[in-house]
Formats: structure tokens, sequence, C-alpha cells
């Protein structure tokens, strides 16, 4: 990725554009082909983006960084608002409306046993009871967790 500076904004690009201006003269054709000597001339500079955890961390602030002879972005850890305890519930909530979604698809069964009595295959049942269990464990697992970045990098995925 490239960007440069366009009427006092930084303006990114995926792809250089094939006819662009530079220096109040239009540039036809061929901006994919330039070298990045040439590129640089006309202002287009890599963007380095950091690593970093979107979970727990946002980038922001692109910037020219001279050292770097490219743009860069800044990166800090995420203000989250809610508190450890309203983290817990709404990971635990996540994680009960996907078990809900996965034992959907086998509550017939459960249904038909319930109304007339026919038993629900072997297979059905055991993978209902791993949802179920997998479930209570994670729950427990959440509710043990005691900071915010701990909580939101959970896997609640079964």
């Amino acid at each position: 990725m490239k960007a440069r500076i366009e009427e006092g904004k930084i303006v990114k690009y995926n792809t250089i554009p094939n006819s662009f201006k530079a220096s109040g003269k239009l540039i036809l054709g061929g901006g994919k082909n330039l070298s990045n000597e040439k590129l640089e001339e006309y202002g287009f500079f890599d963007v380095i983006v950091p690593d970093y955890d979107p979970v727990i961390e946002e980038i922001y602030n692109l910037h020219f960084d001279s050292d770097e002879n490219a743009f860069v972005y800044d990166k800090r850890t995420k203000v989250i608002s809610e508190t450890v305890a309203e983290l817990k519930i709404r990971q635990i909530n996540i994680l009960k409306d996907k078990a809900y979604h996965k034992l959907s698809s086998t509550d017939w069964y459960a249904i038909r046993k319930a109304e007339n009595g026919t038993d629900i295959p072997a297979s059905v049942e055991t993978e209902r009871d791993a949802i179920r269990n997998s479930v209570a464990t994670k729950e427990s697992e959440i509710k043990a967790l005691t900071t915010k970045a701990s909580i939101l990098k959970y896997d609640i995925n079964f």
C-alpha cells in the first residue's frame, strides 16, 4: 500500500492510479509501472502498519515519518469502557448464543422424544452433550478470568 499527501490530506492507495496529478502536471498512464524512486518523486510512499492485536490495540494517526521515509501508523491500547464483569457477561451470552444455534439443528430430536418417546440417535445425544459440556467448561473458564484483555481474547468457539 502506498500513500501521499493530496490537498493537505493523506490519501492511501491499494494500487497506484494510471493517471494522477503531481507537481501541478498531469501524469498520464502507466502509474502502476513506475519505479519506487519515481513514485517517491511524485509523493507516493509506502504505508507501514505496525504489528498490533486488534482485539486490545488500535492503530491511529497515519503520518509521514522521515526516518522511515514512509507513512506510518501509531498504535495504542484500546480504551475498553465495559467493566470486567460486564465483559464476562457479554462473552458468556455470545457463547450461549453459539451453543443455541449449534443445538437448534438437532432440537427436533429432543422435541420428538418429549412428545412421542422416540429415542434420540446416540450420535446426536453425544454431540448435544459435548456442546453443553463445552459451554459449561468455557463459562467456568470465562468466570475465572481477571483482566479485560484475557476476557476479550478468550476463544469461545467450540
